[in-house]
């Protein structure tokens, strides 16, 4: 029996401008749904966020520092960068080079892992195509795995998926 993952890189296609653009603004919508619902049950955090928007000297955010790919291969040991490092190469919208980093996410900075596999290409259960990634790498034994009670919309899921990490996220461990 032929599997299909033995065909994923040939059948994969880039990512275009427009589908950067529909994905961008599907994570834009559901998050202000999100707050929209939090809104609702506490009306008192619409007036936090507004007051900061006031400020006429707010400073603008500065473009992401993204390093330059490591170029990582299986089995190498890497350390996930801190919180705040990960943060300097996200766009406004939470993302690296297109793909976001999640809040599931944080409970691995600064771990120690080994590279599982690169990422070249994966396929897109919503869209049903096969689309290509860039210094993209799965760790070993890093899983997604959101608590029950949480308040991300994937909360309880038991699905326990490989969690893509771009390279600017992650520094090399020198051999011991």
């Amino acid at each position: 029996m032929e599997c299909q993952l033995q065909r994923l890189p040939e059948a994969g296609n880039e990512l275009g401008p427009v589908e950067r653009a529909r994905a961008a603004i599907r994570r834009a919508v559901a998050a202000l749904a999100r707050k929209a619902g939090k809104a609702a049950r506490d009306p008192s955090l619409v007036l936090e966020r507004l007051r900061p928007a006031r400020q006429p000297d707010a400073a603008p955010r500065p473009a992401p520092a993204i390093p330059a790919p490591l170029r990582l291969e299986p089995g190498e040991r890497v350390r996930v960068k801190d919180l705040d490092s990960i943060r300097a190469t996200l766009d406004p919208v939470g993302d690296c080079e297109g793909l976001g980093f999640m809040p599931v996410q944080e409970a691995f900075c600064g771990g120690e892992y080994a590279v599982r596999s690169r990422v070249e290409t994966f396929f897109d259960e919503r869209t049903r195509r096969m689309l290509r990634i860039r210094n993209t790498v799965i760790l070993d034994g890093v899983f997604c795995e959101p608590p029950a009670s949480g308040p991300e919309d994937y909360a309880g899921c038991q699905r326990s998926c490989f969690l893509f990490w771009k390279e600017a996220w992650l520094e090399r461990v020198s051999p011991s």
